[in-house]
């Protein structure tokens, strides 16, 4: 496979400007990604090419117009759980969000819980979305003991 990043720059933002985000997501990066997943495996190789399509495909998702942060209050915060590095689906739910007209915050990879608990008591958000590419359960994953509610009344 040939590293040709601006090729994949222009097959990504031709995708979105002819669908949107998501039928990008679903129909081109998503399957792509795997493709190459099942490729490495047996392989061990195309890592460079994961890692190069990764970064281009979050410069061309962080390109997609954001809502006025004036207008549009962020009520969603994206982040990843501690040990995931691996931020790309948040990247594109996040572009997503903006061609819907939604603001949100996004933390990114390895968002330790302290962090996360710290963030969500400063900024009240609606909605939390964690991302693991791997299963995690509670305590395993770092999680604090007792729940934390989202207050609500905030605007």
């Amino acid at each position: 496979m040939r590293l040709d990043s601006a090729k994949m720059r222009e097959i990504l933002e031709r995708a979105i400007e002819a669908d949107d985000v998501v039928a990008t997501w679903d129909n081109v990066l998503r399957p792509v990604l795997v493709g190459i997943g099942k490729r490495h495996l047996v392989t061990r190789s195309l890592v460079d090419v994961e890692h190069l399509l990764s970064r281009t495909s979050s410069e061309v998702l962080g390109a997609v117009p954001r809502p006025a942060s004036a207008i549009t209050r962020a009520r969603i915060l994206l982040a990843c759980t501690d040990e995931e590095q691996h931020s790309l689906p948040l990247e594109a739910l996040a572009a997503a969000l903006a061609q819907a007209g939604v603001a949100c915050r996004v933390l990114g990879a390895r968002v330790p819980p302290a962090a996360l608990i710290d963030s969500v008591r400063r900024t009240g958000p609606a909605v939390v979305v964690l991302w693991a590419h791997t299963a995690i359960r509670g305590r395993d994953a770092g999680q604090p003991e007792g729940r934390h509610e989202p207050r609500h009344g905030r605007s």
